[in-house]
């Protein structure tokens, strides 16, 4: 699944923006229209309140004076239409519009047993909201009713909506553009350095300059310039590695092309014979060096799949190859011996059966006639150490690191080695998670390679 940083960002910023903005709108309507529409209901309660100082009991009749002057003031209002209404005992009419809806805040299931209570209804086919105020008078309880049409509230919720919604809309639109503006002049230095990739060679690898990078991204630019590291250090061993591959195949097969040339004026069929022995040493020489790098392309981690790792059982795999050895050691005149112990690791079995091979054929050509060569394997909690000593000339200290590069061969050493073998070993080793390492041979002569594994 394809990700983009920007469509990520703008998310996570623009979600909590909006919903902040979608929360805040109706919170702030109800803090705002609330104490308006109680303050509307305040003053029409108020008026009702008015009403009271104008009704009398005289001779136990209610007598309701209410002059003229003050029920035009009662009723002017520019926006709405205002009504009144006095009832007495039992809900009898003594002065106001007729049919006024009311109740009675003594009613619980309205107001609780309030004095007053505001509530909506119609009147006269429009909407309106209704104050009734209860007050007892001479003994007897009177109802003072006042009533107005809702057109200023209504104007009210919808002023109240556009003063909030247009303010918080603009809002909204500068901060999506605030956040959009800002993603993409801070994604710039990320668009530099695509730039700069884009630009770059592939036989012209520069570092990125990580000084210009953003402090977040920083890390991810060093590691980068430390992976172009270490492509131009792996395609200058493979440059060496080409370089030497043809020299050393190239020694064998011109050797094969003189000896074939001098064949073909040879009459003497002694001689005729040893320069063809000569030729099919040259070609086993060659069939080995081909052979030893297929393995070490195999060791290398684009080699063999890692899902080909398995239990080996390390006595078995050494006792499967041993015969192989056995024959060269008999041919060089070698005592080989084992000491094997119980332990088992899980890898590649082909490769860690080659790594262990080349460190045995090593040790026999290496060795003088008439030497020993000891392979041991033994396992000490997860880790596991296969040995292979010998009591040959050994290997100087100075030069037991130079000894795994690859087609690097001791000065003065005899032998047909291709220089590979010390090299393959260490690839296998690593591939597998473990170690190989040079030590003294406990005798004080020869050497001792030590491969280690961690189960």
């Amino acid at each position: 699944m394809t990700r983009s940083l920007r469509k990520a960002l703008l998310l996570w910023l623009l979600l909590p923006a909006g919903l902040a903005v979608a929360t805040f709108l109706p919170l702030a309507y109800h803090l705002i229209h609330q104490p308006a529409m109680e303050a509307f209901d305040q003053a029409l309660a108020d008026a009702g309140l008015a009403l009271v100082p104008h009704l009398e009991v005289i001779g136990g009749e209610p007598n309701f004076v209410f002059p003229a002057a003050a029920e035009q003031v009662l009723r002017t209002d520019r926006v709405d239409e205002v009504y009144f209404l006095v009832l007495g005992p039992n809900e009898r009419f003594v002065a106001g519009d007729i049919g006024l809806p009311h109740a009675s805040p003594n009613d619980d299931t309205e107001s609780g047993g309030e004095e007053r209570l505001n509530f909506d209804s119609h009147f006269r086919g429009h909407p309106i909201r209704v104050s009734t105020l209860r007050r007892t008078i001479a003994g007897e309880a009177f109802l003072f009713v006042t009533a107005e049409t809702t057109r200023k509230r209504d104007r009210l919720r919808v002023d109240l909506t556009f003063a909030l919604a247009l303010p918080l809309i603009f809002f909204a639109g500068a901060t999506g553009l605030t956040i959009w503006f800002g993603i993409r002049h801070a994604l710039l230095p990320v668009e530099d350095i695509r730039a700069a990739l884009k630009r770059m060679g592939h036989r012209a690898l520069q570092p990125l300059d990580a000084a210009s990078a953003p402090t977040e991204i920083r890390p991810l630019v060093d590691e980068f310039n430390l992976v172009l590291d270490r492509l131009e250090q792996a395609a200058a061993a493979q440059q060496r590695f080409v370089a030497n591959a043809a020299h050393q195949l190239r020694t064998p097969l011109a050797g094969v092309r003189t000896q074939l040339e001098l064949l073909q004026r040879e009459n003497d069929a002694n001689a005729r014979e040893a320069r063809c022995a000569q030729c099919i040493s040259a070609i086993e020489r060659l069939g080995h060096l081909v052979n030893q790098m297929l393995v070490l392309l195999s060791a290398e981690p684009s080699g063999r799949h890692a899902d080909l790792a398995a239990p080996i059982d390390v006595p078995e795999l050494i006792r499967e190859r041993s015969p192989e050895w056995i024959r060269l050691a008999e041919a060089h005149h070698i005592d080989l011996g084992f000491e094997l112990q119980a332990a088992s690791v899980s890898g590649d079995k082909l490769l860690l059966g080659e790594a262990i091979s080349n460190l045995v054929i090593n040790a026999v050509h290496y060795t003088p006639a008439d030497g020993e060569v000891t392979i041991r394997c033994r396992q000490q909690g997860n880790d596991v150490f296969i040995d292979v000593e010998d009591n040959g000339p050994g290997i100087p200290a100075d030069a037991r690191e130079r000894v795994f590069e690859r087609f690097f061969r001791l000065p003065g050493t005899a032998g047909q080695g291709s220089g590979l073998g010390l090299a393959i070993v260490r690839e296998i080793a690593n591939r597998s998670g473990g170690t190989v390492e040079i030590l003294d041979a406990p005798g004080g002569h020869g050497s001792l390679l030590r491969i280690q594994l961690r189960n």
